[in-house]
């Protein structure tokens, strides 16, 4: 039996009172791609409704910090939340990565010790997809992983069967990298559908495609 923990290290552009000054004159640039991911948490709510999970998800803009990276990469500050004090992006550490890592993992060890298989998916959307629908992120290296993502393309293609899916080696630095290391068995993918669908509709409708997408992980879980 597997258990199934979504989440979504992009979901949201906020910024906190505290740390507004910081981007000053640059608000645009907060609400634009570079700063959260249009769609993404609109997709994993939706998934996690369909399979009665709870989500995880970041409460202000990747700018300050970014989730998704590995959590002992520096690749996680921005340049702009560099120019924070290290006081400053340690109590970010403490009071974002740490308490997000915290209730991953305890998701993750409560599965395992209901012994299912503990498999985290992380939603995104990104702006660079342009000649694909969706990317699924795994390691071929993780027993399982490959199977999963393949099971879950085809669930996909039935419902969607124009859609263009690509399967990508994921990146050795990460949060799905970081968690492997720390949980044997778990199996952690990344889905990235094209931003182009929420924004514009293109090159399919969000409502269908995002129906498609969580019918097709609840058919094979």
């Amino acid at each position: 039996m597997a258990t199934i923990i979504p989440t979504c290290e992009t979901a949201v552009s906020a910024l906190p009172e505290w740390h507004r000054a910081v981007f000053n004159g640059k608000e645009d640039l907060v609400t634009s791609s570079a700063g959260w991911s249009p769609g993404a948490l609109n997709l994993a709510q939706g998934v996690a409704m369909k399979l009665h999970a709870q989500l995880l998800h970041n409460e202000m803009t990747r700018l300050l910090i970014d989730l998704s990276k590995d959590p002992t990469d520096p690749a996680r500050w921005s340049e702009h939340s560099m120019t924070l004090t290290e006081e400053q992006r340690e109590k970010l550490d403490q009071r974002q990565k740490s308490v997000y890592l915290n209730a991953l993992e305890a998701r993750v060890e409560n599965a395992v010790q209901r012994g299912e298989t503990a498999i985290h998916i992380s939603f995104d959307t990104r702006p660079d997809i342009r000649d694909a629908w969706v990317e699924i992120e795994y390691d071929l290296r993780v027993d399982g992983e490959a199977a999963f993502a393949r099971s879950w393309r085809d669930a996909m293609l039935t419902k969607l069967p124009n859609a263009v899916i690509r399967d990508v080696a994921s990146p050795t630095k990460g949060l799905g990298a970081f968690l492997r290391k720390r949980h044997p068995g778990l199996l952690s993918l990344r889905f990235s559908a094209a931003q182009s669908i929420f924004l514009d509709g293109s090159p399919v409708a969000w409502t269908p495609f995002k129906k498609a997408v969580i019918d097709s992980i609840h058919s094979i879980r």
